[in-house]
């Protein structure tokens, strides 16, 4: 019954997605932003390489060098098996591995929408702001909901994340800056700290007007600075209700507002190169992670109140692992003379270890004796483990 309840609970929610005729049509300009932005992002890193890279079809782009070809859809790349992906991007899943392995994790506690009781009682035993998440199956911050402080705001998140998916987390919120640690093949590679949204009041608009004209000067500005819209969703609401604001609030002229606590909205003037910034005991620690889990491409998010200090429990923790981490947060940054290629250095990387790229140069007609060879000696393994049954 549960499962039905929340199948039900996805499908009012698409629902009312699809009834927003506004709001969906901005997400569909947002994704047409997102797409011409890769679809640039990867020709250009591809000549920089000494590639040749067109588009082919379903909005995939194949980049060619040296006989071999690599595959690319926005930020997805083949360096990590599907199964890989599905693993890592389950939250209830990583907590578990990393507490194995003996890295420190949120405090938490599963639930599901039949077992809300749960989620209450770990929110009475907090004393502090939570936060409720869909375990799996969503990226971009999608059904997270932060800053939580009553049993009404618990339900109405709770609801939101159950909308994504039928597994919820509710865990401690862990104050301090977010940071994104990019790691290929178990080296650092980028870091970038990501600051929350933000808007500017001009004594004449409202938050909600200010809002607006901010993603239409997502969609129109040029250069870009964001790939994702700008929303009021119930994290935002949480936050200006903690200011004692409602999204009808007309902003003084001057003042800054920090909208959410979520970071994933961010413009470009909210990220910051700190690569140099990051401790070595850190880099260590998210290198043998991702090393001892088989991660060869990952965006590990880091939550800490000091990046140039070892992680702890008075400084922070690795939060997330991220499979198909978005290359874009290493390019709209504030600084954008600082910037790492992160494109580049991908496409060397699997080009020059032959990993994630295919061999589309040879046909069948060119297999060698040796691969048929090889063939028949698969053939003949088969046969001896089929004689032994």
């Amino acid at each position: 019954m549960g499962l039905v309840t929340d199948q039900l609970r996805r499908l009012v929610y698409r629902a009312q997605f699809y009834l927003d005729v506004p709001g969906l049509a901005q997400l569909l300009r947002f994704r047409q932003l997102r797409q011409v932005y890769y679809r640039d992002l990867w020709q250009t890193a591809a000549q920089n390489i000494g590639a040749e890279c067109s588009d082919w079809d379903f909005g995939y782009s194949r980049i060619s060098r040296d006989g071999l070809t690599a595959v690319v859809k926005q930020s997805d790349v083949m360096l990590d098996s599907h199964l890989t992906l599905n693993i890592m991007g389950n939250k209830a899943l990583v907590y578990a591995m990393l507490a194995e392995k003996g890295y420190a994790v949120p405090s938490h506690q599963r639930f599901t929408m039949g077992q809300v009781d749960l989620c209450e009682a770990f929110f009475l035993s907090q004393n502090a702001p939570v936060v409720i998440k869909p375990a799996s199956g969503t990226g971009g911050g999608r059904g997270v909901t932060t800053g939580i402080k009553t049993r009404s705001a618990l339900r109405k998140a709770a609801r939101l994340a159950a909308s994504f998916d039928h597994d919820l987390i509710v865990e401690e919120q862990i104050e301090g800056h977010s940071y994104r640690l990019l790691y290929l093949d178990g080296a650092l590679i980028d870091a970038v700290r990501r600051d929350p949204p933000v808007i500017r009041g001009d004594g004449r608009r409202t938050i909600r007007q200010l809002v607006a004209q901010e993603n239409v000067e997502r969609l129109n500005g040029n250069p870009v600075t964001a790939l994702s819209p700008l929303k009021l969703d119930r994290d935002c609401q949480n936050k200006l209700r903690e200011l004692g604001l409602r999204s009808g609030h007309r902003l003084e002229a001057g003042r800054i507002l920090e909208l959410k606590r979520a970071i994933n909205e961010n413009g470009s003037q909210r990220n910051h190169c700190v690569r140099h910034d990051v401790h070595p005991e850190t880099i260590a620690a998210g290198a043998r992670l991702v090393k001892d889990l088989g991660v060869k491409f990952a965006g590990l998010d880091v939550l800490c109140r000091d990046i140039s200090k070892p992680l702890g429990a008075e400084n922070g923790l690795i939060s997330e692992i991220n499979t198909t981490p978005g290359i874009h947060h290493h390019y709209l940054v504030s600084s954008p003379a600082n910037r790492v290629p992160v494109a580049e250095v991908v496409l060397k990387h699997m080009f020059e270890t032959k990993q994630g790229v295919m061999d589309l140069d040879h046909n069948v007609r060119a297999f060698t004796p040796l691969q048929t060879a090889a063939n028949a000696d698969v053939r003949a393994d088969i046969a001896r483990a089929q004689a032994k049954q």
